[in-house]
């Protein structure tokens, strides 16, 4: 590579994952299958007018710590940032337009509806640390990272693993052969999921290795070191295939103990980059200086309101009716958001530019919410007059959480204008994460993860739930399920599209949960870092290897 980036070229290349099916079902028929193209992600990217520079170290600064460790299909923290660098994967999917984005893939194809084949790259080869000493990458560690993906007792989220995953071959030291138990169109993302797809050394796994600081991977960078509270430091892989990529010498973080130590630290340039913790923050590093660029980041998580809709009072949509018109989703973003916020259905409309989520004016109208604040809390307690449930009480439970606690702290004091009694319960994250997942609850405020397709999203509303055990909402309705259901097998984006927005127009009257805000960041940086490639959503940021450090 020389002038034309990794991003840059991948925009030339890429096939879509529709073209790939297509070209399966050539196969089926007996022609051969169409391997997909394509080695890179971003839909655009900003013409290149330097040539990039090597060396220098990309210093980053921010206040969230490492939760887990640098183990890769646990870390919920800065860890997400860091790991996917040290590890290689077989593909990424776009969540922007679903296209295929190959990393240690050499091909894949697919000769029926519930048969993947991914053959490897031939240069591939882990880092050279004990005791996998620098070998190559094999099928067997492909297999063996899946494998204790689904069988982690530490991991939570693995659907997919545990109720569509049927086999996962090793055919021969390059090819991979994974079967699922039904056409599953997620199939591919789960595969590549920047925790679920990270190929670890088969000798690790075997010896049940503790990952959260040992990373031995196939990725661009070598951990140096990691301190789950302080501070971490990458180093580059001088035997990455991709050479010259990464062009850095070193990646470091530094987790500051508040936003204004953060801040003060970016100004003095201790540090290059930084998530900012709101707009006003942003607007103030971008007055500080002219040599400052500060990029929105719209944001794929969301908060929502859970309610078990099994039991009193919530068994009656009367009631979760009055609850979703009382709610000020205006002053939820106003005073929680920052005002960098929108109203959204069961998708996110962050998600494929809103391909996925029905049109905001619909959303609107299911709350009323063109209608002033007033009237429409005059008809919620109407509602709640005719369900019997004047002044009935519930809990709230409520993650201890600075931000979420300030969420359920305005929610509960806007429906505590309707009469009810709402007794807000803070717990500890674990307790609260545990009483969600078991539906241990009677009101619960959800800070939902970025999901970066609509898979659970929608799953959520499903009577078998996000796990495919049981909903926790103890929701049951035939109609979406059957709509759920036929959305897994619907190959052609279309049509897959189309049965999605119907079932949303279900759940939003349903409401099992009801939603209340998605909002959107920003991230600073100084203008010698270049190849920041802001306009990559979700976690393709974390596969962007090309970052440099301009002379200053």
């Amino acid at each position: 590579m020389t002038v034309n980036d990794y991003w840059h070229r991948a925009t030339q290349t890429r096939v879509s994952r529709r073209r790939m099916l297509a070209g399966s079902a050539a196969a089926a028929a007996g022609a051969a299958a169409v391997a997909i193209a394509g080695c890179g992600g971003g839909k655009k990217s900003a013409p290149i007018t330097m040539q990039p520079r090597s060396g220098g170290v990309l210093r980053t600064g921010t206040t969230l710590s490492i939760a887990s460790g640098l183990d890769p299909q646990i870390e919920t923290g800065t860890g997400l940032a860091i790991f996917p660098r040290i590890y290689g994967y077989l593909l990424h999917i776009d969540p922007r337009d679903d296209t295929i984005i190959k990393d240690h893939a050499l091909s894949v194809e697919q000769p029926d509806p519930t048969t993947y084949l991914f053959k490897l790259r031939p240069d591939l080869r882990f880092q050279d640390i004990a005791p996998v000493g620098g070998r190559n990458v094999t099928s067997e560690d492909i297999a063996a990272s899946i494998v204790r993906y689904r069988d982690n007792p530490l991991v939570t989220s693995k659907t997919w693993h545990t109720t569509v995953l049927d086999r996962v071959e090793a055919v021969d030291t390059s090819t991979v052969r994974v079967t699922t138990r039904r056409p599953y169109v997620y199939s591919l993302g789960e595969l590549g999921g920047i925790s679920a797809g990270a190929i670890l050394p088969k000798e690790l796994v075997q010896s049940s290795t503790d990952l959260s600081a040992t990373s031995i991977g196939s990725g661009p960078f070598l951990l140096d070191q990691v301190a789950r509270t302080g501070s971490a430091r990458i180093v580059r892989n001088e035997r990455y295939h991709r050479s010259p990529v990464p062009y850095l010498d070193a990646m470091e973080w530094t987790i500051f103990s508040d936003d204004d130590a953060k801040l003060a630290a970016f100004k003095s340039r201790q540090i290059d980059v930084m998530p900012n913790r709101d707009n006003s923050e942003a607007q103030s590093v971008r007055a500080f200086s002219d040599g400052v660029e500060v990029a929105p980041e719209p944001s794929l998580a969301c908060v929502s309101l859970g309610l078990r809709v099994d039991r009193a009072p919530f068994n009656d949509p009367r009631v979760r009716g009055a609850l979703d018109l009382a709610i000020d989703r205006d002053a939820l973003i106003r005073d929680i958001a920052f005002g960098n916020g929108d109203v959204l259905g069961a998708v996110n409309p962050h998600l494929a530019d809103g391909y996925w989520s029905l049109p905001r004016a619909e959303v609107i109208d299911a709350h009323s919410g063109t209608v002033p604040i007033d009237e429409r809390r005059a008809g919620a307690r109407a509602l709640l007059l005719a369900a019997g449930a004047s002044g009935a009480s519930f809990k709230m439970q409520v993650a201890n959480i600075p931000q979420m606690i300030d969420v359920a702290t305005v929610v509960r004091q806007q429906l505590l204008t309707l009469g009810l009694d709402i007794i807000m319960e803070e717990l500890d994250l674990l307790q609260w994460f545990t009483n969600f997942r078991r539906g241990q609850f009677d009101a619960t405020v959800i800070g939902q993860l970025p999901y970066e397709s609509p898979d659970i999203p929608t799953r959520l509303y499903h009577s078998s739930g996000a796990d495919g055990t049981a909903s926790m909402f103890g929701f049951s309705d035939g109609a979406i399920d059957r709509l759920v259901e036929r959305s897994w097998g619907e190959s052609d984006r279309a049509t897959r599209q189309k049965t999605l927005l119907e079932a949303q127009r279900l759940m939003l009257k349903a409401r099992p949960m009801i939603q209340l805000f998605t909002g959107s960041g920003y991230s600073s940086a100084w203008k010698y870092v270049r190849n920041r490639h802001t306009e990559l959503i979700g976690s393709l940021a974390q596969y962007n290897y090309e970052q440099w450090i301009a002379p200053q």
